[in-house]
């Protein structure tokens, strides 16, 4: 059995859920003895840099950011089209939602995994290019459709005309759990902090935590709120920092490896995720891999992957995440139980036993 992968997360995502999670998974099926074709020619993204089955070149934004990413696009789509075309694979699992390859198929079968369906709850035209129209005619003509939870599944089975039998829930896993960290890594980062991981638009709630943190503030003055990845802050919300006088208790700090992300789980007081919709929530298995309490928003995917191991407030009082945040910066018991809890519920999301059930999907379409 061959399987083909297209270009499309790799492209233009240097970092980012998605393309972290087709790569774990190209590894893993790969290590298990699958026949593995990834159809990419360019790309930055960092995950791919330790690939076995396909190292693409790098390049430089010689045209400016998004021109460059566009020409690199369109020829990683065009050798995309080669390899469907050469018909030299069993399926084809395309990575994200452009459906240039619904006619180079040439009637081989393809498998599509769903994230999230934050963009059609939500009405966030800005998440992705493609409409409504494009995804239910990828959908429809998908062999299997692989859901990241059952949250995303009965998401899909409410806003798509799809049946519910081909739907496969396959749950997302993290390589932090095997992760390595080098001997004596150095990072500065404060003595005592909470972390948040990622982007901090719309949904996110990112406002909601700031507002809370405030009241945090008034009674641990030492404790930071790290902001790790997602960009540098915009000018909304330094200009809500500055209002809530926080200045000199959130700080950002851009990251360019895992040991990083993984050394800020390790040292932080407790990972806080305030966001009130997610597909799944990958930060939350590596937070339970790295030893970090969780912390939060009782909405969506949440309870369905932490269960009892983490720390739940309702999304939408700001009163109820300040009280769960002075507990848990209080309760060191508390931590250390959501830490051990942790450590147990993360054995459910190796990565080996996602590829396994990954290829059963495969397999029931062979």
């Amino acid at each position: 059995m061959k399987i083909l992968y297209d270009h499309q997360a790799f492209t233009g995502q240097r970092y980012g859920g998605v393309a972290r999670y087709y790569h774990d998974l190209i590894e893993s099926l790969s290590k298990m003895g699958v026949d593995i074709a990834l159809s990419i020619q360019f790309s930055n993204n960092e995950y791919l840099k330790s690939s076995s089955v396909r190292k693409p070149k790098q390049f430089k934004n010689i045209f400016g950011f998004m021109p460059t990413n566009m020409l690199v696009s369109r020829t990683n789509r065009m050798n995309s089209v080669f390899q469907l075309q050469r018909g030299n694979f069993d399926i084809f699992h395309p990575t994200f939602f452009h459906n240039y390859f619904l006619k180079h198929l040439d009637n081989k079968p393809f498998v599509f995994t769903y994230h999230d369906c934050i963009k059609e709850r939500f009405n966030l035209q800005h998440i992705d290019n493609s409409t409504r129209e494009q995804k239910q005619e990828i959908l429809s003509r998908a062999s299997k459709i692989i859901a990241v939870s059952e949250n995303t599944k009965a998401d899909l089975l409410e806003f798509y005309d799809i049946k519910a039998d081909k739907i496969d829930v396959v749950h997302h896993s993290t390589s932090f759990i095997n992760h390595k960290q080098p001997h004596n890594y150095y990072l500065k980062t404060p003595e005592k902090f909470l972390l948040y991981v990622g982007a901090r638009n719309d949904y996110k709630n990112f406002d909601g935590l700031l507002k809370s943190f405030k009241s945090v503030v008034k009674k641990h003055t030492e404790v930071q709120l790290l902001c790790a990845g997602g960009g540098n802050f915009n000018e909304s919300e330094l200009q809500l920092i500055n209002q809530l006088g926080l200045k000199d208790n959130v700080i950002h700090l851009n990251f360019h490896s895992d040991n990083t992300l993984f050394e800020l789980y390790t040292r932080a007081i407790a990972f806080v995720y305030p966001s009130v919709y997610e597909g799944f929530g990958i930060p939350i298995l590596e937070a339970f891999a790295c030893g970090c309490p969780v912390v939060l928003s009782n909405s969506s995917c949440f309870p369905e992957v932490a269960q009892e191991a983490a720390l739940y407030f309702e999304p939408n009082s700001e009163d109820d995440l300040t009280d769960k945040l002075l507990t848990i910066i209080n309760d060191s018991s508390l931590r250390n139980s959501l830490i051990d809890k942790g450590f147990l519920r993360q054995n459910d999301f190796s990565t080996e036993k996602k590829a396994k059930q990954t290829l059963a999907v495969y397999k029931s379409i062979i």
